[in-house]
């Protein structure tokens, strides 16, 4: 029987030991996480009535992996959107909430009436939006790369990639859209260059191919569904659900692999040897690190120098979350849409606010209100240098003078994510096919989970899966 060892007991790793348990090829699967929980970035605490979900509050819709996941292991009833009265967004723009336009796919636009009724630009930045299928494409081939700011400004105009696409795909990140990789963050965008030639074209096509399949599925005139997907009981019941579904992998908590080494040149197996920090050594056929890359080159320092150099140049950023609680009607803004986010240009040290009890059931008591502020990231690291108590003060400071929130909170609470936050720069698509190639000369050595491919949890769940079908592939040779 085949042994494993995970590494890191976020989505990633509970996915690969899922997707190991329901397979015909028996493993023996030891998972290990240096935390008390499991889950990762994944947070959710229940309090007097609030479901508050510290880290990712959903997943995109589109992607299948973590709505497969979730329905297979039994939580399909618990599924949700966001509420269909309140998926507006909006920009914070010299002080004021600009309501994002309509019609806008990644941020690019997809119809004029909205977008030249918005007076978050001005009418020559229209204008040059609409001029992008002019535009020529550029060839992102190879070493080719290019940030996403420069991407969105080169095809759309500056003051359209500030106001808009760069908080939002930068916010995804929680990153600087002057220096993410448009490659490694939002490759759907060069694809639509590459393939259309434009933008405005490419995201139109896909809005009216989604458009015909909601049809055909015989969605309602006029029907919309949620771009997210999140559960009742918050994101936390994802990983409680995946936990109590692995029955025969031995999963330990607050148990750190201190670090790990390849078994001599002789062994037949080619196998690992993985010290922890309780002073046990096991020896597997598959070693699985889905740890942040730089706790991963830590872990595989001992394995090879290469590969832990490559993962260790990996950048990251700390975030904080800070969540307030107010009765209804001492909050005098009307909190319509899911919250607002805020471009760099405009110089403050929150990155966005989400109108938690506005965008989603479940999430607050009848006649409150919750709100989630967000700090940090990479144009925002020394903001994190105060303590929870003073994050807190800014962050009503910030509501005061955006929503006018005058009255103290109910109560508060402050999530912090440290180096938690992968921060794909460019070139980060060559750094991974080198990666990957320095993998490919240790049969048995498996490394994913966020920021490696992709972003957010339903990519994390893939690339846990992929992991799982690779292991039970060579279990059978």
């Amino acid at each position: 029987m085949k042994r494993v060892v995970i590494v890191g007991g976020g989505i990633t790793g509970l996915a690969v030991a899922h997707a190991l348990e329901k397979s015909a090829e028996a493993c023996r699967v030891h998972l290990f996480e240096a935390t008390p929980r499991l889950g990762g970035n994944i947070r959710t605490v229940w309090h007097s009535g609030f479901t508050i979900d510290g880290g990712p509050d959903s997943w995109v819709a589109t992607k299948p992996h973590a709505t497969r996941l979730a329905r297979a292991v039994g939580l399909g009833d618990e599924l949700i959107g966001t509420r269909p009265e309140s998926r507006k967004v909006h920009i914070l723009w010299q002080r004021r909430l600009h309501p994002m336009p309509e019609g806008l796919v990644l941020g690019i636009p997809t119809e004029v009436g909205p977008l030249a009724k918005s007076d978050l630009l001005p009418l020559d930045a229209k204008l040059r939006a609409l001029f992008e299928p002019l535009v020529p494409r550029k060839d992102l081939t190879g070493p080719s790369d290019e940030s996403i700011a420069s991407f969105v400004t080169r095809r759309l105009g500056a003051e359209f990639s500030e106001r808009l696409v760069s908080p939002l795909l930068g916010g995804i990140f929680a990153g600087d859209a002057e220096a993410l990789s448009v490659r490694a963050c939002v490759p759907q965008l060069v694809e639509a260059e590459r393939e259309y030639g434009s933008l405005v074209l490419a995201m139109r096509a896909q809005k009216a191919r989604r458009d015909r399949e909601r049809e055909a599925a015989g969605a309602k005139d006029g029907e919309t569904p949620s771009v997210f997907t999140s559960l009742k009981r918050g994101m936390g019941d994802l990983v409680t659900h995946v936990a109590h579904r692995l029955r025969d992998a031995d999963v330990a908590t607050e148990v750190a692999v201190t670090g790990a080494s390849a078994l001599p040149p002789g062994d037949p197996r080619g196998r690992f040897r993985v010290e922890t920090s309780r002073g046990a050594h096991i020896e597997c056929d598959h070693l699985v690190v889905t740890t942040p890359a730089h706790a991963a080159a830590r872990v595989l320092r001992g394995v090879s120098d290469d590969i832990a150099d490559e993962l260790a140049s990996f950048a990251y950023s700390s975030t904080a979350t800070v969540f307030l609680a107010y009765r209804k009607f001492d909050v005098k803004h009307d909190l319509e849409g899911t919250g607002f986010l805020v471009p760099a240009s405009e110089g403050r040290p929150l990155l966005a606010c989400t109108f938690v009890s506005s965008k989603w059931e479940h999430r607050a008591p009848s006649g409150q209100v919750l709100l989630r502020v967000f700090f940090g990231g990479a144009r925002g690291a020394d903001v994190l240098d105060a303590d929870d108590d003073a994050l807190v003060r800014l962050a009503r400071e910030e509501l005061l003078d955006v929503l006018g929130i005058e009255r103290k909170p109910s109560f508060t609470r402050v999530f912090r994510f440290d180096l938690a936050s992968p921060q794909p720069g460019i070139g980060h698509v060559s750094k991974m096919e080198r990666l990957r190639a320095l993998l490919a000369e240790r049969p048995g050595l498996y490394v994913g989970g966020n920021g490696y491919l992709g972003t957010g949890i339903p990519d994390a769940i893939k690339q846990g899966e992929e992991i799982a079908d690779a292991v039970m592939a060579s279990a059978r040779r």
